[in-house]
């Protein structure tokens, strides 16, 4: 009983509801009683035939005949042996009904359920917190969403096929005892011994079937870390050793997978002479013990041939569960963990009206660290200003800019925009007034007007042509034979390094927010890119009223900063216009001159 109300309890956090359970166990229960009842009639079959249809001789003989008789006569029809025949043939074609609808209701269940498990884990990871993200892997989660959900809906309806088996196995049992009492109670117990046999087999496949989910994993985490870069392994000339690596994570996945197979055939093949065996034993019996008459033993014994197959059924269905845990777990364990991680969105505000940040003794401490990556930063983001954020590699840059939209959440101190705190505006509401455009432009697969309107709303053809314009994007798409129906595909694949960033641009200018913040947008510009992005940023400043904050430890734009802000080891050590920070700080004067110098 614990063992289902587990199930039960574990198919509910999976989305499994009860009400397709019910209906199921009720579909393959009716599909079961009218098999028995198409069998079943068989013996008043053959018993009409040997008493030649002499309906009072067969009332005599089997009072179960006198049913038979008032049955079709309440139905108004004569009885005779095509009405019989046809009346088993009925049932049988009402039973192949039942399983058609079955099959159909169960593979719906089993395909809304695999859906609904890839969109929880989906969403549940886009609505987790940036820490969450750090620390997962991708691969990793790939497997789940593309092999181990499948695996986990196989491992979640498994114990229904089990449950009904079960109840097929019963009914089975049932009409058996109709027919003799005795041998029933003689082949439950042999079968009860025979299916204890496997026991070891269906413990191994869940050992198997966990080593089967981690070797998938890993299999996944190798191919979207090495199908990214396949340059670096040729210019590095470590193909040899990547694909012997490769080979040796699919020859794992060969392995398990074999040895799964190995466990179920085990005992499937096993179970086979057991059947057969209490079948002989059941006629011996049958004939020279219990006396039973031909017409009951042949009953009996197609009775006995449906029930073999269905035990063996439970006892591989069993197994299947046990084989299928491992994902299950995983499933379960990736949904719980992203649910604990979801980001915390319990404001109220519902519209920015201010571009004004600023930030009072803030500090941050990454979760996997016993050091503070920001500390103690008091500084302000005016309106309508270009401020900068410099310092080394390391210094907090990247960690401060993603405090403000709330992709990380501070551990000490305030931030405000306006004059309300950042966790008093709804995520939504605080993320809509905010672009971002990072180092790396992240371009899915499309066009290039996919990609300047990915996020945008409320937007017209007017206002596309203004941010493709304002970005610079126009000096070279609208010279494209598609123009800005080009397809760049995946990453942007043909665009050079200064196109991407002023697509990206285009992109983060769409949605006509207040603050616009800039990850390293020079840094991998060549110098004429630089000098258009510069000119895009001037335009921009002109003829917006944003907010823009660019991270950066190359000093190009630094001329036109209104503010520059300088990070050292997670501390602001300087701030000041460009001139002044010459002057005062040996860090900024010395990255100057090596840029002049370059």
């Amino acid at each position: 009983m614990s063992i289902i109300i587990q199930w039960f309890q574990r198919s509910k956090k999976l989305s499994l509801k009860k009400k397709p359970i019910f209906l199921l166990i009720g579909m393959s229960l009716m599909a079961t009683i009218t098999e028995i009842f198409g069998v079943g009639i068989f013996l008043p079959i053959f018993q009409y035939m040997r008493m030649e249809g002499d309906l009072q001789d067969l009332v005599s003989n089997a009072p179960i005949w006198q049913y038979v008789i008032n049955f079709f006569n309440f139905i108004h029809i004569q009885i005779s042996l095509a009405i019989l025949l046809i009346t088993s043939f009925l049932f049988f074609l009402i039973r192949q009904v039942f399983n058609y609808f079955r099959i159909i209701y169960e593979s719906k269940i089993s395909q809304k359920l695999n859906k609904k498990l890839r969109d929880i884990i989906f969403n549940s990871y886009l609505d987790s917190n940036s820490e969450f993200q750090d620390s997962m892997p991708v691969g990793s989660l790939v497997n789940v969403i593309t092999t181990e959900v499948d695996h986990a809906v196989l491992g979640i309806m498994a114990p229904l096929k089990l449950f009904v088996l079960l109840v097929i196995c019963i009914c089975y049992v049932i009409a058996m005892a109709f027919l003799s009492l005795q041998m029933t109670l003689i082949s439950v117990v042999i079968l009860l011994v025979v299916s204890r046999i496997p026991r070891a087999w269906i413990r191994a496949s869940t050992i198997v079937g966990r080593k089967i989910v981690d070797a998938n994993m890993s299999m996944s985490f190798f191919l979207v870390q090495r199908l990214k870069s396949p340059r670096l392994a040729r210019l590095s000339m470590t193909e040899y050793k990547e694909k012997k690596y490769f080979n040796s994570l699919t020859q794992s996945q060969c392995n398990h997978n074999i040895d799964s197979s190995i466990l179920a055939a085990k005992t499937d093949v096993a179970l086979e002479p057991f059947v057969i065996l209490l079948s002989l034993f059941f006629l011996y019996f049958a004939y020279t013990v219990f006396h039973l008459q031909f017409e009951v033993i042949g009953i009996y014994l197609v009775v006995a041939l449906r029930l073999m197959p269905v035990v063996k059924s439970i006892v591989s269905q069993w197994q299947a569960v046990q084989r299928w845990l491992g994902s299950i777990e995983i499933v379960e364990d990736r949904i719980k963990s992203m649910q604990l991680a979801k980001e915390n969105d319990l404001g109220q505000i519902n519209e920015v009206n201010s571009s004004h940040i600023k930030f009072e003794s803030v500090s941050y401490i990454y979760p996997s660290s016993d050091k503070n990556a920001l500390e103690d930063i008091a500084i302000e983001f005016f309106p309508r200003s270009l401020t900068m954020l410099v310092g080394p590699s390391g210094s907090g840059k990247s960690t401060l800019v993603d405090l403000i939209p709330r992709l990380r959440e501070s551990s000490a101190g305030l931030i405000y925009i306006g004059n309300h705190q950042i966790d008093r505006y709804k995520l939504s509401s605080l993320r809509s007034v905010i672009s971002y455009v990072p180092q790396e432009p992240q371009i899915f697969d499309g066009s290039m007007r996919d990609h300047i309107q990915y996020g945008a709303v409320d937007f017209s053809e007017e206002d596309v042509t203004r941010a493709v314009k304002l970005s610079g994007l126009d000096q070279f798409v609208y010279q494209l034979p598609d123009g800005l129906n080009t397809f760049v595909g995946e990453d942007g694949f043909g665009l050079s390094g200064g196109q991407k960033q002023r697509l990206d641009l285009a992109r983060a200018l769409l949605r006509k927010v207040s603050i616009l913040i800039l990850d390293e947008p020079t840094s991998n510009l060549d110098y004429e890119s630089i000098k258009l992005f510069r000119k895009s940023l001037n335009t921009i400043r002109k003829e917006m009223s944003v907010t823009i904050i660019i991270v950066t430890h190359n000093l190009d734009n630094a001329g036109d900063a209104d503010n520059i802000i300088v990070l050292s080891k997670g501390r602001v050590s300087a701030e000041g216009s460009h001139e002044e920070l010459l002057n005062s700080n040996p860090w900024y004067s010395e990255a100057w001159n090596k840029k002049s110098l370059n």
